[in-house]
C-alpha cells in the first residue's frame, strides 16, 4: 500500500491490519521479532489480554497445521497487536500506529504513507511416498451437522430482558399484549440522575415493566452521589418491582467502589446493586472491580465495533463464550450481566472530536437494516447459544422493545422506506424470543460448520427444542446426532434449516 497525501486531514490509526482467528493461536506458542530485530519467543494469550500482548512487531510466526508455519512480516511502520475478543470479535490484531503515541495528528500534503504486509509459509517437504492427490473439500460436500455431547452440564438459562425504547415512547394496547407474551424477566430504563425528570422517568419505566408482568432494572447514570437521595424514599410497591439497580459514573468506565457504597447507602440494604461499565468488557477487564463491591456486574456487546459485513458479525459470535467465561474469572462472586446487547454499537466511547452521526446507509447510526431480517435473529438465537453454554452469564438485555432497535415494528414507523418493515409486525427476532418462553436450561451442543449455522439446545420438565440457526442463501439439511444416539437424539434426526433464518424443532 502506497499514497500521497494530496490535502491536509486529521487521522488516528491510518494503516494496514491482519486479524489472526482465535480458534487458530489462542493460547498458542509464536514469535515475536521486534523492530530492533530481537526476536522472542511468546504465545497468543488464552486468557483475554486487557493491554496489547505484542508490541514494537515486525514479524510474528506460528504454526498454522502441524508442521507447517507462517510469517506474517509488517513494513512501513511499527506494528503492534491487541486482543479483539476484549470488543467481542473473534480474533487478535495486529495494527498500526501504536495507540501510545499522540492522536489525532494531521497528514500534511506531500506526506507519503508507504506499508506492505507479506506472508510467507514454510514446511519440511513431504515423502514422497505421501504425496497425493486430493480433491479440494467443498462445504456442500461436508456433512452438516449438529452434535450434543453426552452428559454435558445443562445449565440454566440466563434471565432474557429487554431495554425500554430510549425515546421513551409510551406502547400501545397490542404491544403490549404481544411483548408480555415474551414473559422478560426485566426491563432496562436508562435514567440520568441528574435530570429533573429523573423521578417521573423512573415512575414511567414503572408502569411499563407492570404492563409486561417484568420487573425494572433502573440503569442510574450519575454525576453526583447526592443524586441517588431522590430515589431512597419509594414505596415498598415500587421497590418489589425492580429486579436490580445498574449504576454508573458519567466520568468513570467503570463504576467506583465509592458510588456502590453510595447507592446502597441510599437505596437501603435490600436494594440489589450493580456496577460494572456501560461500555464494552475491555472496560472492565482492564479497570477489574472489587468483585465484594457490587452484588452484579454488568458490561454491554454489540458485534460491530470493527467491522459491520454479515461474514464478520456471524464469525464473532463464538467470542461471546470466551467473553463469558473470562467475564466469570474477574467476577469473582458477583452475578454477571450482559446489558445491552444491540446489533449496532450504540455510541463512540472512544471519540476524539465532538460525535456526529456518521452513517453509511440513509439509517441512523445505531440502527441496523438486519434487525427486522432473518439474519438478526439468527445471529441473536446463536448469541444467546454462545453467552448461555458456559452457565456463567446470569442475565442478558436484549434491544429495545418496538421500533428500528427492537422486537416488533411500531403502528406507525417513523420514517416507512429507510427501514424494511410492516406497520405493527413483529420482526423475526420477536418469534425467537417467543420459542424460548417456559424453556429453563441449556443444553449444549457444537455445529461442523459455524460460520453457515449453528443451533441453540432449550430444555424444561418433559420438553426439548432446537434453534437451528442458518446464516447462508440456502436451505439446509442438517444432521442432529448425539454419541449416545440417546432419545430423543435417534440416528438420522434431521431437520430442514430455512435460509437466513431461524428453524424451530421440538424434539
Amino acid at each position: 500500500m502506497s499514497g500521497r497525501a494530496s490535502a491536509p486531514f486529521i487521522r488516528n490509526r491510518l494503516g494496514m491490519c491482519v486479524l489472526h482467528p482465535i480458534d487458530a493461536v489462542a493460547g498458542r506458542p509464536c514469535l515475536v521479532e521486534h523492530v530492533t530485530g530481537q526476536i522472542a519467543q511468546s504465545a497468543f494469550p488464552l486468557a483475554i489480554s486487557p493491554d496489547q500482548p505484542f508490541l514494537d512487531v515486525r514479524a510474528l510466526t506460528h504454526e498454522v497445521l502441524p508442521g507447517v508455519s507462517a510469517t506474517v512480516r509488517f513494513t512501513g511502520e511499527t506494528f503492534e497487536t491487541e486482543d479483539h475478543r476484549n470488543w467481542s470479535d473473534a480474533s487478535f490484531k495486529t495494527y498500526c500506529t501504536p495507540i501510545s503515541l499522540p492522536f489525532p495528528v494531521t497528514v500534511e500534503p506531500g506526506d507519503v504513507i508507504d506499508q506492505s504486509v507479506t506472508l510467507s509459509l514454510s514446511a519440511p517437504p513431504p515423502p514422497p511416498a505421501l504425496v497425493q492427490q486430493l480433491p479440494a473439500e467443498s462445504h456442500r460436500q461436508r456433512p452438516a451437522t449438529i452434535t450434543v455431547p453426552q452428559h454435558a452440564l445443562c445449565p440454566p438459562l440466563p434471565r432474557l430482558g429487554f431495554q425500554m425504547n430510549a425515546d421513551g415512547s409510551e406502547l400501545s394496547d397490542r404491544e403490549v399484549s404481544l411483548l408480555r407474551a415474551l414473559k422478560p424477566a426485566h426491563l432496562r430504563l436508562d435514567i440520568d440522575a441528574a435530570s429533573p425528570l429523573a423521578l417521573s422517568r423512573l415512575n414511567s419505566g414503572l408502569r411499563q415493566a407492570r404492563s409486561l408482568d417484568s420487573k425494572l432494572v433502573p440503569a442510574l447514570f450519575i454525576t453526583s452521589p447526592t443524586a441517588l437521595h431522590q430515589f431512597s424514599e419509594l414505596p415498598e410497591a415500587d421497590t418489589r418491582s425492580i429486579d436490580h439497580w445498574l449504576v454508573f459514573d458519567i466520568d468513570s468506565k467503570v463504576t467506583p467502589s465509592a458510588l456502590i457504597a453510595a447507592a446502597r447507602r441510599a437505596l437501603g440494604p435490600n436494594a440489589v446493586i450493580g456496577g460494572g461499565t456501560n461500555l464494552y468488557f475491555t472496560e472492565l477487564n482492564r479497570e477489574r472491580p472489587n468483585e465484594s463491591d457490587a452484588d452484579i456486574l454488568s458490561f454491554s456487546l454489540n458485534p460491530q465495533v470493527h467491522a459491520s459485513d454479515d461474514e464478520t458479525i456471524v464469525q464473532n459470535l463464538a467470542a461471546q463464550a470466551v467473553i463469558a467465561a473470562n467475564a466469570r474469572a474477574i467476577c469473582g462472586s458477583a452475578r454477571i450481566s450482559v446489558s445491552p446487547v444491540t446489533l449496532r454499537p450504540r455510541f463512540n466511547p472512544n471519540a476524539t472530536a465532538p460525535e456526529l452521526d456518521v452513517s453509511s446507509t440513509p439509517l441512523p447510526s445505531d440502527v441496523d437494516a438486519r434487525q427486522s431480517s432473518g439474519l438478526g435473529a439468527a445471529w441473536t438465537a446463536t448469541s444467546i447459544k454462545y453467552l448461555a453454554e458456559g452457565g456463567a452469564i446470569d442475565a442478558i438485555t436484549y434491544y429495545e422493545l418496538t421500533g428500528w432497535k427492537g422486537l416488533l415494528e411500531r403502528d406507525s414507523p417513523m420514517q416507512p422506506g429507510d427501514f424494511w418493515s410492516s406497520p405493527g409486525d413483529p420482526f423475526p427476532v420477536y418469534e425467537v424470543f417467543a420459542s424460548l418462553v417456559g424453556f429453563t436450561h441449556v443444553r449444549p451442543c457444537t455445529s461442523s460448520d459455524p460460520a453457515r449455522f449453528d443451533a441453540l439446545i432449550i430444555q424444561a420438565e418433559g420438553a426439548l427444542r432446537i434453534l437451528i440457526a442458518n446464516f447462508t442463501a440456502e436451505r439446509l439439511s442438517i444432521n442432529v446426532s448425539s454419541p449416545s444416539n440417546e432419545p430423543p437424539f435417534t440416528p438420522n434426526l434431521t431437520v430442514a434449516a430455512s435460509p437466513y433464518a431461524v428453524t424451530v424443532h421440538d424434539l
